[in-house]
């Protein structure tokens, strides 16, 4: 399905640039071959590359040839990397300048049939490997371009790092199914070198210079692009998901002259489940049902048929799926989040998490008595910690506790009351 929408495009049309080069739709299948080629005998690809034109094509000719791929996110730690290669018995990563063989054995844990194998970054530390087939991911993409049509697929920005299903899916696959330009630029050359401290003038700056069209952005990088009050008259779509959307924060966006649009999704359906559009559009709502989605009644428990689910690593998974959310479908058709069923934060960068987890990782510090985490919706998370002591320094546990955590699952401020006084105070966790 993709690539039969890729040979029936203009050859002469850019497909994919970066930095570095450019790839004309005529000349996609010759780049794809040769990486296929050099996939020889490789059983399960990992790709740690950039964005790049390069991350791309190595990931349309592992599809292609049928090998499972297994992005790694650029914010997992060591040990979350390390687990995922092994989780998934990835046999060879794809390093900037190198090939190499992992020694595993590869395949034993991937359910028949497994195209891509994304990881989410683990609500208790530990990143969980979604199964998911080529027919389902292409399915997506193309529910997508239906749903969009292809005139707002001119020119789209990778923004989200690649190994994010919602770009790898949403960005790419579907742009080329639809015949537009991906631009995929380093992170750095827009502005996000640290991911928890982009440079939203240089992504503004980017944006407006190549004259994007469409991009994809988690709420929190949206409000940052907001703060530049950026000037992007060709910017026609930008989509906004991977973490609940506040109303005020669309209208906002709006008003400043930014075409918003929210959509939900999640891993296991391939990334995006229903999207608003230009064409309908209900603010407040997480937008129509892609085409190819249906729902089934499960006692206002969102759960879909069929999906591009295989599984998770080590279990297959077949027939209907629960996602965990509560929601509704209007009168309208547009799907309406009402919550989560089970007590998982997830940020405004789109990182889910278990306050459970980082709880403990507080709790492990003889300083600290009790703790509470907070952080929905919010760039950042927050604690309220109990101490055990009168004078114990809850600035040097909770920095060691932070150092054992992921960069997204730190804490980034805490309150400190005294069983004495019940008394406030906010301080920084440094």
């Amino acid at each position: 399905m993709l690539f039969g929408h890729i040979q029936n495009h203009d050859p002469e049309k850019i497909a994919l640039c970066d930095e570095m080069q450019t790839v004309c739709y005529g000349d996609l299948k010759r780049e794809i071959q040769k990486r296929m080629d050099a996939l020889y005998g490789v059983s399960v690809l990992g790709i740690a590359l950039d964005n790049s034109v390069d991350w791309v094509l190595w990931d349309l000719a592992a599809l292609k040839a049928g090998i499972p791929c297994v992005p790694l996110p650029p914010f997992f730690t060591e040990q979350q990397a390390q687990h995922t290669l092994h989780s998934a018995g990835v046999t060879h990563v794809l390093f900037p300048k190198e090939l190499r063989d992992t020694g595993l054995k590869g395949l034993a844990f991937l359910p028949e049939g497994t195209a891509k194998v994304t990881f989410t970054s683990g609500t208790t530390g530990t990143p969980k490997g979604v199964c998911l087939s080529q027919k389902g991911l292409e399915q997506v993409a193309c529910s997508i371009v239906k749903a969009l049509g292809t005139e707002l697929a001119d020119k789209h920005l990778s923004v989200l790092p690649l190994a994010i299903l919602l770009e790898n899916v949403a960005g790419v696959y579907a742009t080329l199914m639809a015949g537009g330009t991906v631009y995929l630029p380093s992170l750095k050359m827009t502005g996000f070198a640290n991911p928890f401290e982009p440079d939203f003038a240089a992504l503004s700056h980017y944006m407006g210079k190549h004259e994007i069209t469409s991009a994809i952005l988690v709420p929190e990088l949206l409000r940052g692009l907001m703060s530049v009050r950026p000037d992007l008259p060709h910017l026609k779509f930008l989509a906004v998901g991977g973490a609940k959307v506040s109303p005020s924060l669309i209208s906002a966006a709006r008003k400043m002259g930014l075409p918003v649009y929210e959509g939900y999704g999640l891993s296991e359906c391939a990334s995006v489940v229903s999207l608003n559009t230009p064409e309908n559009d209900k603010p407040g709502s997480a937008g129509k049902i892609l085409p190819h989605i249906r729902l089934v009644e499960n006692d206002g428990e969102i759960t879909i048929k069929d999906p591009a689910f295989l599984g998770y690593l080590g279990n297959k998974h077949k027939g209907e799926f629960a996602t965990g959310d509560l929601g509704y479908v209007d009168e309208d058709g547009f799907l309406h989040i009402n919550g989560r069923k089970k007590n998982v934060l997830i940020t405004s960068y789109g990182r889910n998490i278990s306050p459970e987890w980082v709880e403990a990782a507080l709790l492990a510090q003889p300083e600290i008595m009790s703790a509470v985490i907070y952080g929905d919706a919010q760039a950042h998370l927050s604690a309220e910690i109990v101490p055990a002591s009168l004078h114990a320094d809850i600035t040097g546990a909770v920095q060691r506790a932070n150092a054992e955590l992921p960069d997204y699952a730190r804490i980034k401020d805490f309150q400190i009351k005294t069983k004495e006084n019940d008394h406030e105070l906010l301080q920084q966790a440094g």
